[in-house]
């Protein structure tokens, strides 16, 4: 088996490097800085280039291992994409993981508000530079629990955070944040592949739109972990792993 990682808003591929040791039935991982991130960002972060540049990944794989099991997997923002790509092009992947995912905002004047909120965002990242942003980002409600991934998994993180660009970030939230993010709700009966959803229960928003999901998605297993935030793969590895390591077993043999 292998599996496209894709990270969230502020990571990069390398999150996902200590994790990938937890899950010994796939073969190979290939997890790449998404558009807007890294020392050297691609700058068009929309989504039919986001959608563009993981369809060039996967081709790539593919073509170097035509005979493994593809499995596309994404946390938060690269949920958010990885959906958007399976749903585009479901005849990829033999199965989807999506780590604390949102289908998308439906009310257009939510999306609206939801694009003010971004800029505002974007803004403050040219203003003050990456390191301050980073800094309140990580001290937002959502992204605090963070803190209690161990120490020198942090540590790894927070030195990739730094060599991204403000340019690249402002980018990301302005043309791929929610605001900007097409509303994938409406498209998830017809997504047949095998799907598994992980959340953290400390992270009620993101705990309920998975339950939702897990209503209208017709192929699909949903899982919350106890006592952990937003970003289960490393605030709780070993039961993510347990969880990611089961679905692959039962459901691709």
């Amino acid at each position: 088996m292998q599996i496209l990682a894709l990270h969230g808003f502020t990571g990069c591929g390398e999150d996902f490097a200590d994790f990938a040791a937890l899950c010994p039935a796939v073969d190979a991982w290939d997890c790449p800085n998404l558009p807007g991130h890294g020392p050297q960002p691609q700058l068009d972060c929309s989504p039919e280039a986001t959608l563009h540049f993981i369809q060039s990944r996967a081709s790539a794989d593919k073509s170097h291992a035509s005979t493994r099991r593809a499995i596309l997997l994404g946390y938060s923002m690269g949920a958010r994409a990885a959906l958007l790509h399976a749903c585009r092009y479901p005849e990829h992947w033999d199965a989807l993981i999506l780590i604390s995912p949102n289908p998308g905002i439906e009310a257009a004047t939510e999306r609206v508000e939801r694009r003010r909120v971004d800029e505002r965002l974007a803004c403050r990242i040219e203003r003050g530079g990456v390191h301050a942003f980073i800094e309140f980002w990580q001290n937002t409600p959502m992204i605090r629990s963070q803190k209690t991934i161990r120490a020198d998994w942090r540590t790894t993180m927070q030195a990739a955070r730094r060599q991204h660009t403000a340019a690249g970030l402002a980018a990301s939230l302005r043309q791929f944040g929610q605001g900007n993010f097409p509303n994938l709700w409406p498209e998830l009966p017809q997504l047949s592949l095998p799907t598994l959803l992980i959340c953290g229960a400390s992270d009620e928003k993101y705990s309920r739109l998975a339950a939702r999901m897990s209503t209208v998605l017709p192929n699909c297993s949903q899982y919350t972990i106890a006592a952990v935030g937003h970003m289960p793969q490393l605030e709780a590895p070993a039961a993510s792993a347990a969880i990611i390591n089961s679905f692959l077993s039962t459901r691709l043999g």
